[in-house]
């Protein structure tokens, strides 16, 4: 059986709930202080390509053209596939440089909340923590079903 290649149409659709997650994110850490909006979305580019650089080439997928999330088709020709350290090793290793992206919204969405509370912010906060830490974790889920990469942190472990 032969995998699909992933088009950039793909990509774009694989990535749609981080994409939305990192531009509410943005809108609600504008609202603190209105330069931070475009330091938090740099940090968000920045901690992808960190990631795609550190940990994409350790993953079976990379290198096949596979990967769900589209990743090696914009590193693809910048970081060269890796072998010797182990996909889990190096996720485990990396994966904080992408923290801040999914924790600074909410704590800036609270800060709001508490020095001046607003349903706006309230709906964007509540947004936000729906699509960062419930449709996209749901979302990557289905890809890992039936993975083939036996030492992702990510793939579910049958007892």
């Amino acid at each position: 059986m032969t995998i699909p290649q992933m088009t950039v149409r793909d990509l774009v659709r694989e990535n749609a709930f981080q994409i939305v997650m990192y531009i509410v994110g943005a809108v609600i850490i504008g609202l603190v202080w209105w330069p931070l909006a475009a330091i938090y979305l740099a940090y968000c580019i920045l901690s992808n390509v960190l990631f795609m650089a550190w940990v994409c080439p350790y993953c079976g997928h990379y290198s096949l053209g596979t990967c769900a999330s589209g990743f090696h088709i914009l590193s693809g020709r910048r970081f060269k596939a890796k072998l010797g350290t182990t996909f889990a090793r190096q996720f485990r290793r990396n994966v904080s440089w992408m923290a801040l992206g999914w924790f600074l919204p909410p704590i800036a969405g609270i800060y709001l909340l508490i020095v001046d509370f607003s349903w706006a912010i309230l709906v964007l906060l509540s947004v936000f923590c729906v699509v960062a830490f419930w449709l996209l974790p749901e979302s990557s889920r289905k890809h890992c079903e039936g993975c083939e990469t036996g030492d992702c942190p990510r793939r579910l472990r049958v007892r």
